[in-house]
């Protein structure tokens, strides 16, 4: 991260997030300002929880506040990444992964959350598309999970080696398989539906869909 440049950008800010391209159904990057005296001009987060690769190799929550950075990059694993305050204000954000990088100076640490799919910004009360894509996302995750009965190990590990564009990419294919053979999940939820239309084109005009896609069932799949 650099430093002087980072610090300079957030120093008006609490976390800050930065879109790809104007069609994006999230960002590429999400800033988090954590400050040993809080501005009280804006939300100022305390801590940063998320999902980060262990030194096992699987996929386990971490948090993080002003003193607990970490040394290089760390492997972010999906799910939610959550902001909290002094009084427990929460913000919300859902990652298909990603990597994670700290800087500190005196008084203040800066996490950079980067992802080369979507990081969806989740609102409250729920209802945005990033809120239906995430909750989607999480409850495939979760019906693949009691897949793998009593071996909880063995789905954090599977979940923190899976690379994430292809679990982004696998994540929209089966959602738009589920919505294509259920005409009331495609008149209920017609815009989430037409947006990832709109992405899968994006993607494969962009050289990024490929011919054949796996779903979700078959890349979390019990070994």
């Amino acid at each position: 991260m650099n430093e002087p440049s980072v610090f300079h950008q957030m120093e008006n800010w609490g976390y800050y997030m930065l879109k790809p391209h104007r069609h994006s159904l999230g960002y590429a990057e999400l800033l988090v300002a954590i400050r040993e005296i809080p501005t009280g001009m804006h939300f100022d987060p305390e801590l940063i929880r998320l999902r980060l690769q262990d030194e096992d190799g699987a996929a386990n929550w971490a948090t993080f506040g002003l003193r607990s950075p970490f040394w290089g990059g760390r492997h972010v694993c999906p799910g939610l990444v959550i902001l909290r305050d002094r009084v427990d204000k929460r913000v919300e954000f859902f990652v298909f992964g990603g990597s994670l990088e700290a800087a500190s100076v005196s008084g203040e640490t800066v996490y950079a959350l980067r992802s080369p799919a979507p990081i969806l910004a989740l609102t409250e009360p729920p209802g945005s598309i990033p809120d239906q894509l995430a909750s989607e996302t999480e409850m495939m995750m979760g019906k693949l999970d009691a897949r793998w009965g009593l071996n909880d190990e063995g789905f954090a590990q599977r979940l923190a080696q899976v690379d994430t564009l292809q679990f982004y990419l696998a994540s929209l294919y089966s959602i738009l398989a589920r919505y294509k053979h259920s005409q009331a999940l495609r008149e209920t939820f017609h815009d989430l539906y037409d947006a990832l239309l709109a992405e899968r084109l994006r993607l494969m005009e962009a050289g990024q869909w490929p011919a054949t896609p796996l779903g979700l069932d078959e890349l979390l799949a019990p070994d």
